[in-house]
């Protein structure tokens, strides 16, 4: 009978030509899941099997402090990117100290990297607010954009990933950078480790970078939150850095703008107007126009007075779809808190009023289940002192019943033998 395996080990790392291009792969074997994990990039791409290695090295520890704890592989890595990734576990494990543990890494470092090539820039651009308003700060700076279905767009969905090429290739062509567009089913394992928003989704990121070192010295990462929101997030100012090698440079960019600030840019900017994708829902539209980052975007441009100009968006956006949107946490919760001090600003009552309602319900929800958890941790402290209340009751009861019966007892033989008899008797057993 086979032993279930109880490390995560990366095998076989391959760089290897086919008809799509380049096709990069590695065996995973994990806790509950092995296979090929592999990332198909276009045929231009340059890289090699020692930025495989980095990309690989990366998406294992997630997956080791995801699991059992024990890395294992058979390349060597960039010895930066191993000395970082102990700051990265501490990090993490920090963040989610019930979900994650310490790594032993078995991982040979590498003893000499190539230089970086510092003075080229890619970014992770998905059509979104943040992506654009990097690309918009940083146009000088940046010489090629990068997307990767699989990550928000699953492979299967054929439908949505065509018309989001299009609009890919066509802010490329309007900005005049390069494209690189792939693949890749890295999800399938990420997947097992953690949710891909708040813990896997900027190590993804990084491991593209990484492959993309032979051609580029730096990756930007478009920030999700602002400096100021230090709550845990898969990309974060904390932790996007450490993901940089002696071959890359890894930037965390955007955190000194709020959602609001970056959308005021993108509003201006003629390629977003004609092209900005928010939504997550792939519900086969570009923008299903309903989810939450789809209405909160909508509140924004419509505060800004853009909207209309915006051809993926309906030209105007209700107060009822504003009252149904949902808070699900800190994360939601600030972008809609940031909305609400644009209205505030603008004079937008009615908006004010709605987005309002939406925070004072989040929070009194929020009081609630915290007043509701106080009484079960309370409930759950006091139950072992009830029952070893219960058992002294039980045992001062019995004691009771004992100290009766003997009373009866003596009373019984008192009752039997006269007083004198009982003094003779007690001198006797002292010697008197």
């Amino acid at each position: 009978m086979q032993s279930e395996v109880r490390v995560v080990s990366i095998r076989s790392v391959a760089v290897q030509d086919n008809d799509e291009g380049v096709y990069v792969s590695a065996e995973i074997t994990m806790p509950a899941a092995e296979g090929e994990a592999w990332i198909q990039l276009p045929e231009d791409t340059k890289t090699d099997e020692e930025a495989a290695a980095d990309a690989f090295f990366i998406i294992g520890l997630i997956l080791a402090i995801g699991s059992d704890g024990v890395l294992e592989m058979d390349q060597p890595v960039s010895s930066r990117l191993i000395y970082n990734s102990q700051a990265a576990q501490d990090i993490l494990r920090t963040w989610y100290p019930k979900q994650l543990v310490s790594a032993r890494l078995e991982v040979t470092p590498r003893a000499q990297d190539k230089a970086p090539l510092l003075e080229k820039t890619v970014s992770c651009f998905t059509g979104g607010v943040d992506s654009f308003d990097t690309l918009i700060r940083n146009e000088s700076d940046i010489d090629a954009l990068v997307y990767m279905h699989g990550f928000d767009i699953p492979l299967s969905r054929t439908d949505v990933r065509e018309p989001t090429s299009a609009h890919l290739r066509q802010v490329a062509d309007f900005t005049g950078k390069q494209l690189i567009e792939g693949s890749t089913n890295i999800r399938r394992f990420l997947n097992r480790a953690g949710k891909w928003p708040t813990l896997t989704h900027g190590a993804a990121l990084s491991s593209i970078g990484h492959l993309l070192s032979g051609q580029f010295g730096r990756l930007m990462i478009p920030a999700s939150h602002t400096y100021s929101d230090t709550f845990a997030w898969g990309s974060h100012p904390l932790l996007d850095h450490l993901w940089s090698s002696n071959r890359l440079a890894v930037v965390h960019d955007g955190a000194g703008s709020t959602r609001v600030d970056k959308t005021k840019r993108v509003a201006k900017y003629p390629a977003a107007k004609e092209h900005l994708r928010v939504c997550w829902q792939n519900t086969g539209k570009y923008n299903c126009g309903v989810c939450d980052k789809c209405v909160r975007t909508m509140v924004a441009l419509s505060l800004s007075g853009d909207l209309p100009e915006f051809k993926t968006f309906d030209s105007e956006i209700s107060t009822d779809a504003i009252r149904n949107l949902k808070i699900s946490g800190v994360n939601s919760l600030s972008f809609v808190k940031e909305n609400l001090e644009f209205a505030k600003e603008q004079g937008d009552t009615e908006i004010e009023a709605a987005l309002n309602y939406l925070v004072t319900d989040f929070e009194t929800r929020k009081k609630s289940k915290n007043a509701s958890a106080e009484v079960a941790s309370l409930e759950r402290r006091i139950a072992p002192l009830e029952r070893k209340l219960a058992r002294m009751e039980t045992s001062v009861k019995a004691t009771k019943t004992r100290a009766i019966a003997a009373e009866k007892s003596a009373k019984k033989l008192q009752k039997m033998l006269p007083i004198r008899t009982w003094t003779k008797i007690s001198n006797a057993r002292h010697g008197k």
